[in-house]
């Protein structure tokens, strides 16, 4: 990868193998959480921890965040989207401020970390070989709790990338995995404008069908789904129908296709990264190989996340609205073929380029999304 050259991902958080080193190894990891639960910690709080150690160990050692840059430049990531969150039994506004601290604190301490909120600036970052961080919302009902003037909050403290709703219905709409077939809201309407009247990018990954369709005619600039799959492919609630990829194409918008083996090859025993090409081609398929990106989502597929938080973590995520049955018969830390930990992408850039040209698959790892950010706002 040249250092001018854009490489995007929708991530989620920052790499396990950042955590795994903050604490020297996977074994003294777990070690910690085990340690942290002993002393009367639950596994929310054990979570919180490790993150919070991660962090100040970042601000005040320079040979780990030599270390964390080496992460990113192995896996040769410069633009990377994640979702300011936490696990701790508090309201998703209030987690989001903790972890928006986190990120500020990383900012602050590294001089090659950057907040990017333009694609001018993002191609600035990767042009000077550093790392760019696009801020998301996985949950703007929940994270506006019913205030408009809040949009305007987020977008102050750097946020572009807002999805309406996450797996539940919300004020705004109706999730992906929700009985419902309720669309967009009035009032998820209202946020659609003032993310529209901001310049931030309204995205549908964790959508329903039918607020998919709503959003992408309602918003007034394209519309992304920044990590999804193609029902077509392989059916799973957190993909998307062709007809919701269709409507993508005729509004200009843009899809980026996730790695998680659970979504893109639900019952598929060891699926490898040629899911995820056949993803890839289907959607290009649709919306042309200039509008298709990689959103790998990946976390907590990364094989290193720590063994004493995975009945936790699955827990959680039941309680988040992903399907009971489906998260309990999977292994959710067993990777995609030889993309097991986030320093194994260049496997994912091995993959895109054997079935797309060059220019078209430079265009899958980066250039795509820049381009559609651009035209969106």
């Amino acid at each position: 990868m040249s250092p001018s050259q854009p490489v995007f991902d929708y991530t989620s958080s920052a790499p396990w193998e950042q955590v795994v080193r903050a604490y020297g190894s996977s074994e003294e990891l777990n070690r910690a959480v085990r340690e942290l639960v002993a002393e009367g910690n639950t596994k929310a709080e054990a979570w919180e921890a490790i993150w919070d150690f991660e962090v100040r160990r970042f601000e005040r050692d320079p040979e780990f965040r030599s270390a964390v840059r080496r992460i990113y430049e192995t896996a040769g990531v410069n633009l990377l989207s994640v979702t300011p969150w936490t696990h701790d039994d508090v309201s998703e506004r209030t987690g989001q401020r903790r972890d928006l601290a986190r990120w500020q604190s990383r900012f602050d301490a590294a001089e090659w970390l950057h907040k990017v909120t333009s694609p001018a600036q993002a191609r600035r970052v990767a042009a000077d070989g550093d790392v760019g961080i696009v801020l998301n919302t996985q949950n703007l009902g929940a994270a506006i709790d019913g205030s408009l003037d809040r949009i305007d909050t987020l977008y102050n403290e750097g946020v572009r990338l807002f999805q309406p709703t996450y797996n539940y219905q919300n004020l705004l709409g109706t999730g992906c995995n929700d009985p419902s077939e309720g669309g967009l809201s009035t009032f998820g309407r209202a946020a659609v404008d003032r993310v529209n009247d901001l310049g931030g990018v309204v995205d549908v990954s964790h959508c329903g069908r039918q607020t998919t369709l709503d959003a992408i005619e309602y918003s007034e600039d394209p519309v992304a789904a920044t990590h999804a799959t193609c029902q077509a492919v392989d059916h799973h609630y957190r993909g998307k129908s062709d007809t919701e990829i269709e409507a993508l194409a005729e509004a200009d918008g843009y899809m980026g296709i996730v790695s998680l083996p659970w979504f893109i090859a639900p019952g598929a025993d060891d699926p490898d990264l040629d899911v995820l090409l056949s993803h890839l081609e289907h959607t290009a398929s649709i919306l042309g190989p200039d509008r298709i990106g990689l959103g790998t989502d990946f976390f907590p597929a990364d094989t290193r996340f720590p063994e004493e938080l995975l009945e936790y973590y699955k827990r959680h995520i039941i309680e988040l609205g992903f399907d009971r049955e489906a998260v309990e018969a999977r292994e959710i830390a067993a990777g995609l073929g030889e993309f097991t930990t986030y320093e194994e992408w260049p496997a994912v850039r091995r993959a895109v380029k054997e079935p797309f040209p060059a220019e078209q698959a430079d265009g899958i790892l980066g250039e795509n999304f820049l381009r559609f950010w651009e035209r969106a706002v």
